[in-house]
């Protein structure tokens, strides 16, 4: 049972790209890793949006931090989500040509992303307290496609039918559904992007206000921000120029920690 008197803490760290150092001290000042890189967040929940390969030189040290915590953290009732970016997506699919994964590893790495998604320890989508996460956002038309499949427009719902149409695409190696399309500003067919490769520009131009709240990456920014007229908080801020990152309280409220330089 929940301990009343400390909730829940659920905290979201944005693309990493191999910057295994940062992403080391936002953990740490999270309170969620010991001094050996163990877990010792208790029962919080640490989300991290997508996109821990490639550009840094640290991939496969990040991807087995992650993995590691991943096991750990249950044990004392946290959890730890990983999301599919578009880098992870890439390799799924097979596409090595720009990864900085070492060559012989690269089809390994392919097998185990692959493996991971059909046991559910890598997901395309997560909700908490109302908030939508996924790692390059929902934009109008893909509203419009849930629209009609769902009642509830809600962003559990969401989530759900989200990761059920991702594992399915990637049990069947199938991607065809607009989850996966990528834009023009990308060099791909589409006017908009699916959840792995919207820029956020195209994102927050596609609609007003997205219908519900949202937590994205994909996007590098100066800074995260709570967009409250859009109703989306961006939090890939390039963990090699900042070390920023989102907690959520256990009644729903978005709050911005930056890591104190003499932390860093």
């Amino acid at each position: 049972m929940q301990n009343k008197t400390h909730p829940r803490r659920f905290v979201v760290v944005g693309d990493v790209h191999g910057q295994i150092g940062p992403f080391l001290n936002i953990l740490r000042h999270a309170q969620l890793i010991d001094r050996f890189s163990n877990w010792c967040g208790g029962d919080a929940r640490l989300l991290q949006i997508g996109d821990i390969i490639d550009r840094g030189l640290f991939s496969v040290q990040v991807d087995g931090i992650l993995e590691r915590l991943q096991m750990q953290a249950p044990a004392t009732g946290g959890e730890v989500i990983r999301l599919v970016g578009n880098h992870e997506l890439e390799f799924i699919l097979g596409n090595f040509s720009l990864s900085q994964i070492p060559k012989d590893r690269q089809e390994l790495f392919q097998k185990k992303f692959i493996q991971n998604v059909k046991e559910g320890k890598m997901k395309a989508a997560y909700a908490y307290k109302g908030f939508l996460c996924t790692h390059a956002g929902v934009n109008r038309r893909l509203f419009q496609v849930f629209d009609r499949q769902l009642e509830d427009l809600s962003a559990a719902n969401l989530a759900i039918l989200i990761n059920l149409i991702f594992k399915e695409s990637v049990a069947h190696q199938f991607y065809k559904h607009p989850i996966f399309n990528i834009s023009l500003r990308r060099n791909g067919p589409n006017r908009f992007g699916g959840i792995f490769w919207e820029d956020l520009e195209d994102l927050i131009t596609s609609f007003h206000q997205s219908p519900i709240w949202q937590i994205v990456g994909h996007t590098p920014l100066v800074n995260i921000v709570v967009d409250m007229q859009r109703q989306i908080i961006p939090v890939d801020v390039g963990l090699h120029r900042k070390q920023q990152y989102l907690e959520i309280s256990d009644k729903g409220k978005p709050t911005i920690i930056t890591v104190p330089a003499d932390n860093q």
